[in-house]
């Protein structure tokens, strides 16, 4: 006997008419982030980057936004944008996804996460101590 397969939702088509744009940035490992919402039309032509760039410039958030944006600001300390676990290339409207909300209404969707590399471990400048001994600093 097989087994039936999974049923998956289908994938909502993407229309000639300009949809909005919904941009959430995620810090970290986080499962929420901040989002923000541009009008159709308003995003074209601009890179990832630039666009979080804006979201993160504005200043109208509310409290429990501004800590988002705070733990964002870490994460970017040293750290970088990613979509889809590499980093952004191309223009927006090219990386996101199209979406349907559960009233109908279609709009485009991009998550990026702000990720920090994880601090500690090794490194490529030194070696594990021996016990009892400094680190040996390797030549670049």
């Amino acid at each position: 006997m097989s087994e039936p397969e999974p049923k998956t939702a289908p994938r909502p088509v993407r229309r000639e008419k300009p949809l909005p744009l919904v941009l959430e940035i995620l810090p970290g490992q986080a499962g929420e982030g901040l989002v923000d919402i541009y009008p159709p039309g308003s995003y074209e032509g601009k890179s990832p980057q630039e666009l979080c760039d804006l979201t993160l410039r504005k200043t109208d958030w509310s409290l429990e936004e501004q800590i988002i944006i705070d733990d964002i600001r870490r994460q970017l300390d040293g750290g970088k944008l990613l979509f889809k676990g590499r980093e952004l290339t191309g223009a927006a409207s090219d990386l996101a996804e199209p979406e349907v909300t559960q009233e109908g209404e279609e709009y485009l969707y991009l998550p990026i996460r702000a990720i920090k590399p994880q601090e500690g471990g090794l490194t490529k400048s030194f070696r594990f101590p021996v016990f009892g001994k400094k680190p040996i600093r390797l030549s670049p």
